[in-house]
């Protein structure tokens, strides 16, 4: 393949953050896989779970170009690549030959970066068609079936599957198969979508064998003027009057509490509103409270453990520097990831209280 420059390096070093072992090994590089392997260590790097690899150059001189500069072994071994991955898997590289190691940086960078989604692993890989290889797969139909839905006499009786999302064509995020409220009609579903963003309408996630269910859906799209939706409403309270089967008895309470879930902060549902979306008026929602969990958006969290991450990568490099001079660590890792106001802890306490929230309630 032309974007692979290097398929082997011998003599190839690697460091792992949270262990100084250096490892000299085999360096492959495939289509769709960094391998380094050394003795017992077999090293296996997808491309799409690398989130960033970094060029460190080694130090000019004064008479190099930096381009065509020749390096020592010596000189060359201050060069690195520093590999970041999604799921915290931090390694640095290093090679004596300077060359080899910016081709291996470049067959990195390109093939990491691929152009179309038909360049994933997924699109090559050829399943094996051996009789003892059983293929599973997802079937939605015996999924809800599994749950109880549309089951006779059961706590799903009064649940439906419905093909409205056939073809994709109602919601393109949802599935084509989908599990409604059984007196609730097609048409009726179609006119609710449209008071959701991007057609999310509520729908059936979860049916519990005491009756209690879990729905999702996405914003409604209430705005500045408080738009309302009698179809959407009609959904909601069908799916609420699902929730009581004759001869269940609460658990934790005297009667069972329907709750609306906002999982975001309750600022980010009121500025929605100028842009048309918002949160539900509970004035039009009847047999239902709300919540708000206080969940920052995807960013935020992408943002708090990113610089999670990142203290804790420079926190192993300080003492592993440290180390290796004779000198202490200058700060604990947990100074730096106090330093580091990520409110990473912050954010996975909300979600747990969130949770628990939930699980009560659907578990009463």
């Amino acid at each position: 393949m032309d974007l692979i420059r290097v398929s082997k390096v011998e003599q190839m070093r690697l460091v792992r953050s949270g262990n100084n072992t250096e490892y000299v090994g085999t360096l492959h590089l495939t289509t769709h896989h960094m391998i380094f392997s050394a003795g017992d260590l077999e090293l296996w790097i997808p491309y799409p779970i690398i989130h960033s690899a970094v060029l460190v150059r080694p130090p000019r001189r004064d008479s190099d170009d930096n381009v065509h500069a020749v390096y020592t072994e010596e000189q060359a071994l201050e060069g690195a690549i520093r590999i970041r991955c999604h799921h915290f898997l931090f390694v640095t590289l290093r090679c004596a030959d300077i060359r080899r190691l910016y081709d291996v940086f470049a067959t990195v960078k390109h093939l990491a970066c691929v152009g179309s989604l038909e360049q994933l692993y997924a699109f090559d890989y050829r399943l094996d068609t051996a009789d003892d290889v059983k293929v599973i797969e997802y079937d939605a139909h015996a999924e809800f079936r599994r749950m109880g839905v549309g089951v006779t006499g059961g706590v799903g009786q009064h649940w439906r599957v419905s093909e409205i999302n056939r073809e994709f064509q109602l919601c393109a995020t949802y599935p084509p198969v989908v599990a409604v409220p059984a007196r609730i009609s097609d048409t009726t579903l179609t006119y609710a979508a449209r008071y959701r963003s991007k057609a999310r309408l509520p729908v059936l996630s979860y049916l519990h064998p005491n009756g209690a269910s879990m729905t999702r859906s996405s914003q409604p799209m209430v705005g500045l003027k408080q738009a309302r939706s009698v179809q959407d409403e009609k959904l909601v309270e069908a799916i609420v009057a699902t929730s009581e089967p004759a001869g269940m008895v609460p658990r934790f309470r005297s009667e069972r509490n329907n709750i609306i879930i906002d999982a975001r902060p309750t600022t980010n549902a009121v500025v929605n509103r100028a842009i048309g979306a918002g949160s539900e008026n509970m004035d039009h929602y009847r047999q239902c409270r709300k919540v708000y969990l206080g969940i920052d958006n995807i960013h935020v969290m992408r943002d708090a453990l990113n610089r999670l991450a990142d203290a804790a990568v420079d926190a192993a490099d300080v003492s592993a520097t440290a180390s290796d001079l004779g000198h202490a660590e200058p700060a604990g890792m947990m100074a730096r990831i106090q330093s580091s106001r990520s409110s990473w802890l912050n954010h996975l306490q909300n979600i747990l209280v969130g949770v628990k929230t939930i699980v009560e309630a659907i578990d009463a």
